[in-house]
């Protein structure tokens, strides 16, 4: 069990250099609600926060086995939008941690309005990267 435990670390960490996505099983947030978007040798996985009543919060995780990811700062590398064109203001990052190769926060936007369908988070610049983008329906 241990060799294999090694042998799926050892190929995801070789599909991030590559840029390749790879999904491993593990305990945290329903796998529905994460998204994944590997490029420039970075993983770009974020999360819908569903348990948030009063903004629409996204967990966001960077990680690499190339990059130092120290550069890049949460609060001016995304922005949430709505599927009418409406753009929501980033109010707060919370709990930013990790350093080098491996980082994440929470980020709080405004509360989408009652009547979008959908929301998309754009990640911008993110080693080499333009823009990933990150979408969710809002159906309940």
């Amino acid at each position: 069990m241990q060799r294999i435990v090694r042998l799926l670390t050892s190929a995801a960490a070789l599909a991030g250099v590559l840029g390749v996505g790879v999904a491993i099983a593990a305990s945290g947030p329903p796998a529905d609600l994460t998204r994944q978007v590997a490029g420039g040798g970075v993983t770009v996985a974020a999360t819908l926060l569903t348990d948030r009543t009063d903004a629409t919060a996204i967990q966001l995780a960077l990680n690499t086995h190339s990059v130092n990811l120290d550069g890049f700062h949460f609060d001016t590398m995304a922005l949430l939008r709505d599927d009418q064109g409406k753009t929501y203001a980033l109010e707060a990052v919370e709990g930013a941690s990790g350093s080098g190769h491996h980082r994440q926060a929470v980020l709080r936007f405004a509360r989408a309005d009652a009547g979008a369908k959908a929301v998309e988070l754009i990640v911008k610049e993110v080693a080499g990267v333009k823009e990933r983008t990150f979408q969710w329906s809002m159906a309940n």
